[in-house]
């Protein structure tokens, strides 16, 4: 028998549940699968210690818990966030100056928008 068998028939069993888990968790069905998809890699990993365990879909469960948190203590340490719009450039008196003098050379109603 495969080892890893036991851990498909654990999948087969309890996977419908941990998404649901990592759904309630995240509140986004892409982030709910990317945590699940982290959490079972853990999982599998300690498998064989885990497949003697009276109950690993608590132990899943909790690892999903737990790393939700690690996530989002790291969201939390990121100080830039990304924004629809870049922020307001200050006011430069160089700019206005630069605008004033293209606008001088230009001459009456060659500038767009000016008459």
């Amino acid at each position: 028998m495969d080892p890893n068998d036991s851990f498909r028939e654990f999948m087969a069993a309890h996977q419908q549940s941990l998404m649901r888990t990592a759904y309630l968790l995240t509140g986004d069905a892409h982030l709910a699968e990317d945590l699940l998809q982290s959490v079972l890699l853990k999982v599998l990993r300690r498998w064989p210690k885990l497949a003697d365990v009276a109950n690993p879909q608590a132990y899943a469960r909790k690892a999903l818990v737990n790393q939700y948190i690690s996530w989002r203590r790291r969201l939390a340490r990121v100080t830039e966030l990304p924004r629809a719009e870049p922020p307001d450039r200050p006011y430069s008196t160089e700019d206005s100056t630069v605008v004033r003098i293209v606008m001088l050379r230009a001459g009456p109603g060659q500038a767009p928008g000016l008459p």
